[in-house]
């Protein structure tokens, strides 16, 4: 079957991959919808290392079972369920984790084997609102890692991550809310999702913001215009610089935080938030021009509105 394939190096190639075979507690799942992560991007842009390669990319998706035909999302974090970290409830810390899409093949190609423990069925969702399943649930955990905040919230970024953030915010009531992106057309998607205030950079002073971009200029802002007493919750992970000092937070008295993946949990209740999620920012791509859609991304050619691309294997069962 063909495949969307990092070959290391930045490299990526629209080629040829054997099919998947499932093992004794895993099904095959023929991929209907798989989102393009910001993590994907950055690792063809940047190169990664301590991966399999070729690597099929790609864990945000939903697809039917071979086995059945059902329709499900799937939880890309595989985690052991026995460790320290598992028994509390977090497996996103497993010491064991394994990620689909990155240690393992993912649902960049037209089937992919996964644990049957890691699905979700979605018997009223669409298999485009499946794949957006996963970075809702990155913003749902991070509004409960910053302390589930009513309102006086900025968010830097209105990329993929920071707009499911702001549709998690406004699902749970939060008033107040700034988001800020420098072009234009994300902000145009943020106030149409319901942004209070829109600017192209943070001004003011709020009492939680969230960093959706994660470069050293995103979360020396995020600190900058964090109120004293308040708190910081770091999602991007765009660079690896901090960009600020800790007197900054110190002697503010302010809270860094960081948000990492998502709980089990968190991944099914986002399945519920989803339904209402304004899709406009989301450009559907079939995948046969999956390579040509991925470059147009990493050369900066796809519209700024675009700001989730989504490859589309098939609309039917």
């Amino acid at each position: 079957m063909k495949s969307l394939q990092y070959t290391g190096e930045q490299r990526l190639h629209f080629g040829e991959i054997d099919l998947p075979v499932a093992a004794d507690d895993e099904v095959v799942i023929r991929v209907a919808a798989a989102g393009v992560c910001g993590s994907d991007i950055g690792w063809v842009r940047h190169g990664v290392t301590g991966i399999p390669l070729p690597l099929v990319m790609g864990h945000e998706f939903s697809g039917w079972r071979e086995d059945t035909g059902e329709l499900v999302a799937v939880n890309p974090l595989i985690a052991c369920n026995t460790c320290p970290a598992c028994l509390r409830g977090r497996p996103q810390l497993c010491r064991k984790r394994l990620f689909i899409g990155f240690d393992r093949q993912g649902a960049f190609a037209p089937r992919v084997a996964v644990p049957t423990a890691n699905l979700l069925p979605m018997a009223s969702l669409s298999p485009l609102q499946g794949a957006l399943i996963e970075p809702v649930a990155i913003g749902l955990h991070a509004w409960h890692r910053a302390g589930s905040p009513a309102e006086n919230v900025a968010v830097i970024g209105a990329g993929s991550v920071g707009l499911c953030l702001l549709h998690v915010l406004k699902s749970q009531g939060v008033s107040g809310i700034l988001v800020t992106d420098l072009a234009p057309a994300r902000r145009d998607h943020a106030l149409a999702m319901g942004a209070d205030f829109v600017e192209a950079a943070p001004q003011g002073s709020y009492d939680v913001v969230f960093d959706a971009v994660g470069s050293a200029a995103a979360r020396s802002a995020a600190v900058r215009c964090c109120a004293p007493g308040g708190t910081v919750a770091l999602i991007g992970l765009h660079d690896d610089e901090f960009g600020f000092t800790p007197n900054v937070i110190m002697m503010r008295d302010k809270t860094l935080v960081g948000c990492f993946c998502y709980t089990t949990e968190e991944f099914r209740q986002a399945a519920a938030l989803v339904d209402g999620l304004d899709p406009a920012w989301v450009h559907s791509v079939p995948f046969e021009r999956a390579d040509a859609a991925f470059n147009d991304i990493l050369s900066g050619d796809a519209p700024a509105a675009h700001v989730k691309t989504q490859f589309v294997f098939e609309t039917a069962n």
